[in-house]
C-alpha cells in the first residue's frame, strides 16, 4: 500500500486510463462468455433438463467490471488532486477495500442460476451462495407470471412449505420450453397465472 501512495500519478495515468476504458467497453460483452463458461464448468450437468442463466447474472458481472473501472479512475483522479495540492495521498486503502467487494459481486453473479432436472427445481438467488432445491414431490404450488396484454410468460415460481424458487422463462429458450412441457406431462401441476400489471 505504501508503494501505491508513493507512485507518481503521471506514471499511472496511461495504464489506468487504458485499463479503465477496456473494462468499461468489455463489460458490454465479456459477461456473456464469462458467465456461460464459468457456470458450465462449475454447475452444468448433462442430467439437467435445462440450465437457466438469469439476466441479473450478466448485469451483475458487467456491473462489477464497471465498478473496477470506476475505482481505478477514482484512485487516479484523487491521487492527481492530492499531488496538485501538495498533500500526502491517504485514500489508497479506501480504494483497495473496494476490490474485495467487487470480487464478491462477481462471484455472486457466477453463482446466480437455476435448473430443472429429474429431482426437481434448483436455484441460487443473486444475493446468496447457497443453492435452494425443491423436489418434484414437495412442490405444493406453481405460479406463472404473465405479462398483461400480450400474455407472454415471464417466469415460473415453484413453492413448497418453506421456500420458493423463481426461474425466468423465455419462449425462445428451447431447452427450458421442453423442460416445462416435460414437467407438465410428468407431474400435471395446477399452474396459477399471475398477471403482471
Amino acid at each position: 500500500m505504501k508503494r501505491l501512495k508513493n507512485i507518481d500519478s503521471d506514471t499511472l495515468f496511461p495504464y489506468i486510463m487504458t485499463w479503465g476504458v477496456i473494462l468499461i467497453v468489455s463489460a458490454l460483452f465479456v459477461p456473456l462468455g464469462a458467465i456461460m463458461l464459468i457456470q458450465d464448468l462449475l454447475f452444468f450437468s448433462a442430467e439437467q433438463w435445462t440450465f437457466i442463466r438469469p439476466n441479473a447474472a450478466y448485469f451483475g458481472f458487467g456491473g462489477g467490471m464497471i465498478w473496477i473501472a470506476v475505482v481505478l479512475f477514482s484512485f487516479l483522479f484523487t491521487k492527481m488532486y492530492s499531488e496538485n495540492k501538495g498533500q500526502e495521498y491517504k485514500l489508497a486503502g479506501l480504494h483497495l477495500l473496494n476490490l474485495p467487494i467487487v470480487a464478491v459481486v462477481l462471484a455472486l453473479s457466477i453463482y446466480h442460476y437455476a435448473y430443472l432436472d429429474d429431482h426437481g427445481v434448483q436455484g441460487n438467488s443473486f444475493w446468496t451462495f447457497k443453492e435452494e432445491s425443491i423436489s418434484w414431490d414437495e412442490v405444493q404450488k406453481v405460479t406463472r407470471l404473465v405479462e398483461e396484454g400480450s400474455l407472454r410468460v415471464k417466469s415460473y415460481t415453484f413453492y413448497d412449505s418453506e421456500t420458493s424458487i423463481t426461474i425466468p422463462y423465455d419462449t425462445e429458450d428451447y431447452r427450458t420450453n421442453r423442460a416445462i412441457r416435460r414437467m407438465n406431462q410428468l407431474y400435471d401441476f395446477n399452474i396459477i397465472d399471475i398477471i403482471e400489471g
